[in-house]
């Protein structure tokens, strides 16, 4: 079976610089657009007395009320989400406490624990005591 032959890998340069060309005009006349609205927009919304920015004016800080200081206005928080919950965490699996000290029940590091459960199942007793909830009995 014969195939055809093959078209020329070329494209007319005219073509390509046209379209690069409309699509950055397209994109100027966009932005264009964007600009006049937005400044008819805020025009429209300087004389209006219900609009936000033009009620704040001339009001002292003092009387705005705390739920409008109270709006995050950053976009991403600095600090990390969660951290002190994470070190409270850490903390009550690396350290020694009481859990219930009226029941003496009381947490220990996990590796402690991890090697405690591993000699009692050594040594066969693992099929003693339940373990109490919140603690090792």
């Amino acid at each position: 079976m014969k195939h055809p032959a093959q078209e020329p890998d070329l494209i007319a340069s005219n073509a390509v610089v046209a379209s690069i060309l409309g699509v950055i005009a397209a994109i100027a006349i966009g932005c264009v657009i964007a600009q006049g609205i937005a400044g008819w927009r805020t025009a429209a919304l300087r004389g209006d007395p219900s609009a936000a920015a033009e009620r704040m004016q001339g009001i002292p800080p003092e009387v705005v009320p705390p739920e409008v200081n109270a709006i995050e206005t950053l976009p991403f928080s600095v600090d990390a989400q969660g951290l002190a919950s994470h070190q409270l965490a850490e903390a009550q699996l690396s350290g020694y406490g009481w859990v219930d000290r009226g029941r003496r029940i009381l947490h220990v590091p996990i590796e402690v624990a991890f090697d405690v459960y591993l000699a009692k199942l050594a040594s066969g007793s693992a099929a003693g005591p339940t373990p109490r909830r919140g603690g090792i009995p």
